[in-house]
């Protein structure tokens, strides 16, 4: 393991637990028993490391999900599949998934945004396709991805949400037939 990929996991180890506010460069730096100059050569600051790793983790959420929108067979069952992969990523994940799901700085944002381009660009590509599927199979109407989307994951999205602050109790994945029904029917509901 490289000096940056021990900083990384040291960082998202750290934010996860204390979050954006409360996290530092030092507390890593000390943690890893790195110098100043080998912390600052790797990461030129703290919002550039805290957006690495919010990278990291929305990366690997849109890979998944990504894979699965993309899968072959009817859209119906693929609609399900992506709503029970974002539901077990959430639930396998929950501390990096409410890392996702706060607000964070701008500073942080912005450095992010330019590392997720093209990622995103994929990611709602293959939305996109799901979408274009489901529309050719009589599923929905032709949708543009920014209201398929949220069409799709909206109910499950705001399940999690609560779920990662531990506002409500029964796991998601314990509800996905709930939230795939919900998807399918929102899908529908456009026809």
């Amino acid at each position: 393991m490289t000096t940056r990929d021990r900083i990384l996991a040291e960082a998202e180890r750290q934010l996860l637990d204390v979050g954006y506010a409360a996290f530092s460069m030092n507390s890593v730096r000390k943690a890893l028993g790195l110098s100043s100059g080998s912390m600052f050569h790797a990461f030129a600051s703290k919002a550039a490391l805290a957006a690495e790793v919010y990278v990291g983790a929305m990366a690997d959420y849109q890979n998944v999900a990504s894979r699965v929108a993309l899968g072959p067979g009817d859209p119906k069952h693929t609609v399900e599949q992506f709503v029970a992969s974002h539901l077990l990523w959430v639930e396998s994940n929950r501390q990096r998934a409410h890392f996702l799901f706060m607000t964070q700085p701008d500073e942080l944002l912005e450095l992010a945004a330019g590392q997720l381009s093209a990622a995103n660009d994929q990611f709602f590509a293959a939305i996109g396709e799901l979408t274009a599927r489901a529309a050719e199979h009589g599923l929905c109407a032709g949708l543009p991805v920014d209201v398929s989307h949220p069409l799709i994951i909206g109910p499950a999205q705001e399940y999690c949400r609560r779920w990662t602050r531990g506002l409500v109790a029964q796991r998601p994945t314990q509800l996905t037939t709930v939230f795939q029904r919900s998807a399918l029917a929102a899908l529908r509901s456009t026809l």
